[in-house]
């Protein structure tokens, strides 16, 4: 059995941050949040890799160019070689997703 989960996007995300961020204007904290994420961006691709302490870990793999089959006709395709991000959460982040079963 598969269980739903609800989904938040950024737009979400920026709105639960500005409730409870009042220090600040929020149009500075719109600012900040924004930058964030183009930080991250920026250093993803740039192929770094980034840990956030409590968090987790995004790092960057490389691909390497393989052969794998079509499932719909089981036809053998070329799959080209490409950049690849993974994500591990900290063992906070897993111990708090886990604390409510």
């Amino acid at each position: 059995m598969r269980i739903r989960t609800l989904k938040k996007n950024k737009s979400d995300i920026l709105k639960t941050y500005l409730q409870y961020e009042t220090d600040l204007t929020p149009k500075i904290n719109e600012d900040i949040f924004r930058r964030f994420f183009e930080i991250l961006e920026e250093n993803i691709s740039d192929h770094l890799s980034i840990e956030l302490r409590n968090f987790g870990v995004f790092k960057i793999k490389f691909m390497s160019s393989r052969f794998g089959s079509d499932p719909r006709n089981k036809k053998k395709i070329y799959i080209p070689s490409k950049w690849k991000v993974t994500f591990k959460a900290s063992e906070y982040i897993n111990k708090k997703l886990n604390e409510k079963i």
